[in-house]
C-alpha cells in the first residue's frame, strides 16, 4: 500500500527535478545576473512545478524560437563625435555594441505640462500630410484617448497614412474589444497589437512587452519621452483629472535622430502586422553641425547584446562628480547597485528622485531595501510628494543626460522593449536640471524605518525583486 503511494510521488518528483535541470540551462544560456539566477531558482524551488510553468510563461528576456522578432538593424546615418570624455566613451561602446552613433542638429523642445503635451499631440495629428506613426504601451479610450482617436480617424479620412501600434498586455482593455477601433479601420487606417496575449504564452514570451513611446508625424517630427495615451498622463487643462496626472516628460524632436525612430517603428510594426512599410530616406548631412547631439539607444529583446546595460553601467564607473537618478519604479541589478555603492565611495555625489508611494506596492516593497542601502552608503534620496512622479532621467557630471521610456530597474534594463535617447548637449542638459530642481521643492528626505521586522521583509523581497 505504501509503494503503491510513494511511487507517484517519486515520479512526480522526478519529473519536477528534470524540468528544473531543464530551466536552469536555458537561464544558463541566457547569461542571466547571478541575482536573476539565484531569484528564480529560489522560485523553482519553493514552488515546484508552479515555478516552472512561472518561468516558462515569465522567464524569457531574449526571443529564441523560430517566430523570434529579428534583431534591430540600425541604419547608419551622418553621425558625429560628442566633445565631452564620458559622452565619447558612450558613443563608442554603443557602436561597438551595433547602435547607430550620435548625431547633430537635432532641434528638440521639452514639453513638462501634460495639457501642453496634449495640445502638441494633437497639432501634429492635425498638420500631418502623410504619414502618423504611433506606438505606446498604454492606450485607452477614455477622454483623451477619445480625443486622440477621433484625430487619427479624422486624418485617416482626408487619405494619410495612420498606424497605431499598441501593446496588447498595457493596452489589454482595447486588446479584449477591439471593436471600438472599426471605426479607425473604417476610415482607411491601421492598428496592430504588438505581442498578442495568448499565443505570447505558448510561446514563452508574454513577458517582453513593448514599452516603447513613438510618436512620429510625416517622418520628420517625433514626440516620445514617458507619456503614455490616458488621462493619467494627458489632456485638457479643463478636465476634472488636471490636478491628478501623472508628472511626466515629453519631447519633441525634428532631425536626424528621427530617421533612427522610423525605422524602429517599421521594424516593431512589421513584426506585428507582418506589413512593410516605406523605409525613410536618410537624413541630409549638413556641414556645419548645430543644435542637440544626440543618440537614439533602444533596448530589448530585439538589440543585439544590452546596450543601454552596459552604457550605464559605464557611466556610473566613469562618473566623477555627480549622478542624478530620476525613476518611478528602482529597482537595480546588483552590478548597478555596487557601481553605485562603490561611486559613492570614491566621493561621488549620488542623488535619487522616485515617488513617495508609486502606482505599484510591489514595486515599493521590491525597492525598499536597495533605497535603505543607498542611504546607508550616503546617497541623497528624495521622495516627491506630489501626483506620480513617472519621469525617467539619468544626469552623469552634467555631461550625459539619458531621457526616454526605461525605468531604472530590472524589466527595462533587460525585459522589456525601450527606447530612449543619451543627450550629450549642454543646453538640453541643463534645461533637465532646471526641471529636476523644481521637482525636488516638491520633495522630502528619504528617513529609513529602524524597524527590524520592516528591514527582514525589506531584504526577503529583495530576493525576488529582480523577476518582478
Amino acid at each position: 500500500m505504501s509503494l503503491a503511494i510513494t511511487e507517484p510521488i517519486f515520479w512526480l518528483y522526478v519529473v519536477n527535478i528534470t524540468l528544473v535541470l531543464g530551466v536552469i540551462l536555458h537561464m544558463l544560456y541566457q547569461r542571466r545576473s547571478p541575482q536573476n539566477l539565484m531569484a528564480w531558482l529560489l522560485t523553482l524551488i519553493l514552488l515546484p512545478y508552479i515555478g516552472v510553468f512561472l518561468y516558462l510563461i515569465l522567464g524569457s528576456r531574449k526571443f529564441l524560437n523560430k517566430h523570434r522578432k529579428p534583431t534591430i538593424a540600425m541604419h547608419p546615418s551622418s553621425s558625429v563625435q560628442p566633445q565631452n570624455r564620458l559622452a565619447r566613451q558612450l558613443n563608442n561602446i554603443l557602436q561597438t555594441n551595433q547602435i547607430a552613433g550620435a548625431t547633430a542638429n537635432n532641434q528638440v523642445k521639452m514639453y513638462q505640462q501634460d495639457h501642453k503635451a496634449f495640445k502638441q499631440i494633437l497639432h501634429e495629428i492635425a498638420h500631418a500630410q502623410s504619414s502618423i506613426h504611433i506606438e505606446t504601451y498604454i492606450f485607452e479610450l477614455d477622454n483623451t484617448g477619445q480625443q486622440i482617436l477621433q484625430a487619427l480617424i479624422s486624418k485617416a479620412k482626408q487619405g494619410v497614412e495612420v498606424c497605431l501600434l499598441l501593446d496588447a498586455l498595457g493596452s489589454f482593455s482595447l486588446y479584449i474589444n477591439q471593436k471600438k477601433l472599426k471605426p479607425l479601420i473604417s476610415a482607411g487606417g491601421k492598428y496592430g497589437f504588438f505581442q498578442p496575449l495568448w499565443p505570447s504564452i505558448f510561446s514563452g514570451q508574454i513577458n517582453l512587452r513593448n514599452h516603447r513611446k513613438i510618436y512620429l508625424f510625416d517622418q520628420t517630427t517625433l514626440l516620445t519621452g514617458g507619456m503614455n495615451l490616458s488621462d493619467d498622463y494627458l489632456g485638457s487643462p479643463r478636465d476634472t483629472l488636471q490636478n491628478q496626472r501623472w508628472i511626466d516628460l515629453m519631447f519633441e524632436i525634428e532631425g536626424p535622430i528621427t530617421f533612427h525612430y522610423q525605422n524602429l517603428f517599421n521594424d516593431d510594426w512589421q513584426y506585428a502586422t507582418q506589413e512593410e512599410l516605406a523605409s525613410p530616406k536618410p537624413p541630409k548631412t549638413q556641414n556645419a553641425p548645430s543644435g542637440e547631439i544626440m543618440q537614439a539607444v533602444p533596448s530589448g529583446p530585439d538589440i543585439h547584446g544590452d546596450a543601454l546595460y552596459e552604457s550605464l553601467l559605464n557611466s556610473i564607473y566613469f562618473a566623477k562628480q555627480q549622478i542624478q537618478i530620476v525613476t518611478p519604479y528602482f529597482i537595480p541589478d546588483s552590478s548597478i547597485m555596487n557601481a553605485l555603492l562603490i561611486a559613492i565611495k570614491r566621493g561621488v555625489e549620488v542623488n535619487l528622485l522616485t515617488p513617495e508611494t508609486s502606482d505599484h506596492l510591489i514595486f515599493d516593497l521590491g525597492r525598499s531595501s536597495y533605497m535603505r542601502e543607498l542611504s546607508e552608503a550616503g546617497a541623497n534620496i528624495q521622495l516627491f510628494k506630489g501626483n506620480m512622479l513617472h519621469s525617467k532621467l539619468i544626469i552623469i557630471d552634467q555631461q550625459v543626460a539619458i531621457i526616454g521610456s526605461a525605468n531604472f530597474d530590472y524589466r527595462s534594463l533587460f525585459i522589456n522593449h525601450e527606447i530612449v535617447n543619451f543627450v550629450y548637449s549642454a543646453s538640453l542638459t541643463q534645461s533637465l536640471l532646471i526641471w529636476l530642481n523644481k521637482q525636488l521643492e516638491q520633495s522630502e528626505v528619504y528617513k529609513a524605518e529602524h524597524n527590524p521586522s520592516k528591514r527582514l521583509l525589506e531584504n526577503l523581497t529583495r530576493i525576488f525583486a529582480p523577476i518582478l
